[in-house]
């Protein structure tokens, strides 16, 4: 029974491992390769000013304060959009692909011809997709202190601990809302409409509401305020932000796998 176990959620992991791979060496490459031209940034403080010249809701939606300084340049290079919203994707082409796309290529019959539940063989999947993101945010946080080490990017390690944390929670929501829409209705193209549209409707959300009086209110519905709206690479985490990314994961991963329970399973 354990092997059986180990199985359902090694049989994934073994079909991710290159993605896994591929995954985290760009993210890595984008950390190291962006942080490398920190040296001529360091200390500049005409481009601070020259920030401080445009509108502030544009340095405000862009992520462009204090840009001379290391918590500043690395929001506005990497923390404010690119790394978040990449690892969000990685998040939901990993839960695509293991069970909805598994699903529509007739795979996952191969799995469900055993004496094994659909809960199990969805919630073994959904292990194997977070176990390779974690994998991928792990390797992410090395190169992060590694090229922080390598250019003499100094800030504190607790607070880009807890940034890469929230980006990677963040991603875990995302990628649990693809769990819930494939568990519902295995489509591949609707699990990825969903999971990347809420991801990339999140980010305006958080970047450009509160541009208007009138919308500034409600990008506090967006994870992306969740994880991100108390600065963390410039001062400590409330505990409830984690809470509310990880909460809402947990109870829409519960309904996916309780969703596909009571449905049909589709061949190829």
């Amino acid at each position: 029974m354990n092997a059986r176990i180990l199985e359902l959620v090694g049989g994934p992991l073994r079909a991710m491992r290159r993605a896994t791979f591929w995954w985290s060496i760009g993210l890595a490459a984008l950390v190291a390769g962006t942080i490398s031209v920190w040296p001529a940034f360091k200390g500049s403080s005409g481009i601070s000013q020259a920030m401080d010249q445009l509108p502030s809701g544009v340095v405000q939606a862009f992520g462009l304060a204090d840009f001379g300084t290391p918590a500043g340049f690395l929001r506005g290079n990497l923390y404010d959009f690119f790394v978040p919203l990449l690892l969000a994707a990685a998040a939901v082409l990993f839960v695509n692909g293991q069970v909805a796309g598994e699903e529509a290529s007739g795979r996952m019959e191969l799995y469900l011809a055993q004496p094994i539940s659909r809960k199990a063989v969805l919630l073994g999947r959904v292990v194997a997709a977070l176990i390779a993101l974690a994998v991928v945010t792990i390797v992410l946080l090395l190169a992060q202190l590694a090229s922080d080490a390598a250019f003499d990017l100094q800030i504190d390690t607790g607070l880009v601990l807890s940034t890469i944390v929230l980006s990677g929670l963040l991603a875990a929501f995302h990628g649990s809302l693809a769990v819930a829409v494939a568990g519902i209705r295995g489509r591949p193209s609707l699990v990825l409409a969903i999971g990347l549209g809420v991801a990339f409707a999140g980010l305006i959300a958080n970047s450009l509401f509160p541009l208007s009086a009138v919308l500034a209110p409600w990008r506090h519905l967006s994870p992306w305020d969740w994880a991100f709206g108390g600065n963390p690479l410039e001062q400590a985490t409330d505990l409830w932000r984690y809470a509310a990314l990880a909460v809402p994961s947990a109870i829409l991963t519960a309904v996916g796998v309780l969703a596909v329970g009571r449905r049909d399973i589709s061949g190829a």
